[in-house]
């Protein structure tokens, strides 16, 4: 005969215990349970005091291999070596204002941030990558039709001035890669992201408007001797990627590319 002899939580699941009084044997019933929850939310530096060895670095974008592929030699080259810095708790997808005060709050030790908006008490890294942020759009598409335009952008960037003179409805994005689809099938009906991106689709082309903001990135901390120590060798690293490519056969235009950063 089966009977219902307990019933308990474990590890935050619900648990029947099922007894066959004939057999005297008793059967676990795992009815329900969560065991594990996957996030792609930035992770919390360590606050400030805590003990700690590495220097906290925050980033707004979520430097990945697929969206490393997308840039400008020049502009992998300042994440590939900043990501491989010793270390170093790397902080990346953080949305601006909230990387922001955490720096501000001493949360964080160094951002990548622009140039201008350093404060007082900041110490800059030499090396510096530009992007350029422009409008992409369906091919074809004309948007003078357009009674409201949707603008998909990075959720953890804060949003741009857009040259439309119909409203606008914003659409916080995960991934650049998701805007992209959403862009393909009509979901949205522009998307922000730097240029250069698309080049190679058929299916999304630049739109005809000046790049809605162009930010010139660097490396910046608070300045104490364990972030200039931090900052020093990130450069020295830049300079040693710089030499290597100045050696490089047939390297001298792209030289001239990398200087031009």
């Amino acid at each position: 005969m089966l009977s219902l002899s307990g019933v308990y939580l474990h590890g935050g699941v619900m648990v029947l215990i099922l007894s066959f009084r004939t057999v005297a044997l008793t059967i676990v019933v795992i009815v329900c349970g969560v065991f594990s929850i996957t996030t792609t939310m930035a992770s919390e530096p360590a606050p400030s005091g805590a003990n700690r060895a590495h220097i906290r670095v925050g980033n707004v974008v979520h430097v990945t291999p697929t969206w490393l592929s997308t840039l400008s030699s020049q502009q992998a080259r300042f994440y590939n070596v900043l990501v491989a810095s010793p270390d170093m708790d790397w902080h990346d997808g953080m949305p601006f204002d909230r990387m922001m005060s955490l720096y501000n709050q001493g949360n964080l030790d160094c951002i990548v941030a622009e140039g201008y908006r350093a404060l007082e008490g900041t110490i800059i890294s030499r090396h510096d990558v530009l992007f350029e942020l422009v409008i992409f759009g369906r091919t074809g598409d004309s948007l003078l039709d357009r009674n409201v335009i949707t603008v998909g952008y990075l959720a953890t960037l804060p949003k741009l001035e857009m040259p439309f003179a119909q409203p606008i409805e914003w659409y916080g994005l995960r991934t650049i890669r998701q805007g992209a689809e959403l862009v393909r099938v009509g979901r949205i009906d522009v998307l922000v992201a730097h240029a250069g991106l698309f080049d190679e689709d058929p299916l999304i082309e630049q739109m005809p408007f000046p790049p809605v903001h162009v930010v010139v990135l660097t490396l910046q901390c608070h300045d104490t001797p364990e972030n200039r120590s931090f900052l020093s060798s990130f450069d020295r690293r830049m300079d040693t990627e710089r030499e290597r490519v100045e050696n490089l056969p047939g390297s001298h235009q792209l030289l001239l590319q990398f200087m031009s950063y």
